[in-house]
């Protein structure tokens, strides 16, 4: 274990550590006071609440199966990445307020389903690009975070444009519309699928992972496109307050992770 890695560690968990804490403190304090003065069911707070699992799991699977083989045959380089990939999903959390939704204000205090179903998607996206910077060989942690910075930077700038063109967190935190809420969930889970293979494989140069990342991230712009056209046309009006979830949420959601899918065969395996 050299020094730098030794650093990363400690930032890592002292980064996590109080994040997850804070996060969970919220979650359990909110959910005895609606339970005890409202009653209220709260699938909403439970998702958040299970979300974080399910990225952890995401990420050890494919650190176990496609990682460097010095990482995935180690426990601590595991348990390293592990905890990289965690401070990496606190950071992306912090920063879902400036696209305009916020997990403590929209779900905790306001009670928005919508908003929950867009933070946990926006969760797994992260751990997504996170994992694809981790596929494949490469010289150490500085790779991950040039690799997983390039493919979360890129979300970013996705869904900044699906917020110019189309509004969506007003959409979310104004109107409760849970097919927005679910449509964007399923629009970033399917561009991180993309952005995460054109980041993975094995290290040869940064101009190379550019390079690559250029030629294999293309398809993201194509379901940009046509995620703006989907909600000019399925948001709600005053005419339609309430869309269908399954019909205006779910499917279009499972449509965009089903076009991720195909290109992922098409791109094939990283080498």
């Amino acid at each position: 274990m050299s020094g730098d890695e030794f650093l990363v560690l400690i930032a890592s968990l002292v980064v996590s550590l109080p994040f997850w804490f804070l996060w969970y403190a919220r979650l359990l304090r909110v959910q005895r006071f609606y339970v005890q003065r409202i009653g209220a069911d709260l699938p909403s707070r439970r998702l958040l609440g299970a979300v974080p699992f399910l990225c952890a799991a995401i990420l050890f699977a494919i650190l176990k199966v496609a990682s460097a083989h010095d990482v995935r045959d180690d426990p601590f380089y595991l348990f390293f990445y592990l905890m990289f990939g965690s401070a990496w999903l606190c950071m992306g959390a912090s920063l879902l307020s400036l696209l305009g939704i916020s997990a403590r204000d929209d779900v905790l205090e306001r009670r928005n389903r919508a908003a929950a179903y867009a933070i946990s998607g926006a969760m797994l996206a992260v751990t997504i690009c996170f994992a694809g910077g981790n596929i494949g060989n490469g010289p150490g942690w500085w790779v991950v975070v040039l690799s997983a910075g390039l493919a979360t930077g890129a979300l970013a700038c996705h869904w900044l444009l699906l917020e110019t063109c189309a509004r969506v967190a007003d959409s979310i935190t104004i109107d409760r519309d849970q097919a927005t809420g679910l449509r964007l969930a399923g629009f970033l889970v399917a561009l991180a699928a993309i952005l995460a293979r054109a980041v993975a494989g094995d290290w040869v140069s940064v101009e190379a992972t550019v390079r690559d990342f250029a030629v294999r991230g293309w398809p993201t712009l194509p379901l940009l496109a046509l995620a703006v056209l989907a909600e000019r046309y399925a948001q709600a009006t005053p005419a339609r307050p309430q869309p269908s979830a399954l019909a205006a949420g779910i499917l279009p959601g499972l449509f965009y992770i089903v076009a991720a899918l195909i290109c992922l065969l098409l791109l094939g395996w990283p080498v």
